[in-house]
């Protein structure tokens, strides 16, 4: 928790880096998709392999541009494989996954094996004073997962 520009983006971007180092995977979602970009470009410079896994409609219709400099991490909802096999083939051995909790909670993450693929051990929440507490009703892959919000 904090104001912006105090360093929070960094200090996730330095934690994931350790629980990937660890072998743990990590969710990181928020609210926005500008803020999972910004999250984006912080993971890039540390050059963490991670995926972001953002819907269509954003993507292509309204914000493309946001999204040059990270091209090759974003999985599109409309591109995301139907089965597991092809999922693990676009995950490509990515432990982070980047996405908004709207996206977090579609169905075709579960369908496709994402969730199994990369589990969600560790969440962690951006942007939480923005998201209505309706907006965490999330399933949680085990009771034991750790949640953290920032």
């Amino acid at each position: 928790l904090g104001p912006p520009r105090t360093g929070k983006t960094t200090v996730v971007s330095e934690a994931a880096e350790v629980w990937t180092e660890n072998g743990h995977s990590v969710w990181i979602t928020a609210q926005s998709n500008v803020a999972v970009k910004n999250m984006a470009g912080k993971l890039s410079k540390r050059n963490i392999n991670f995926k972001i896994i953002v819907l269509k409609e954003f993507y292509f219709e309204w914000h493309k541009h946001i999204y040059e400099k990270i091209e090759g991490y974003i999985i599109r909802s409309d591109e995301s494989p139907e089965d597991r096999t092809q999922m693990e083939r676009v995950l490509g051995g990515s432990v982070v996954i980047l996405t908004t909790l709207s996206m977090l909670s579609n169905p075709g993450l579960d369908i496709n094996g994402t969730f199994s693929l990369v589990p969600k051990k560790k969440l962690v929440v951006d942007e939480t004073s923005q998201i209505s507490i309706f907006e965490y009703m999330i399933r949680v892959s085990t009771p034991s997962s750790n949640i953290h919000i920032k």
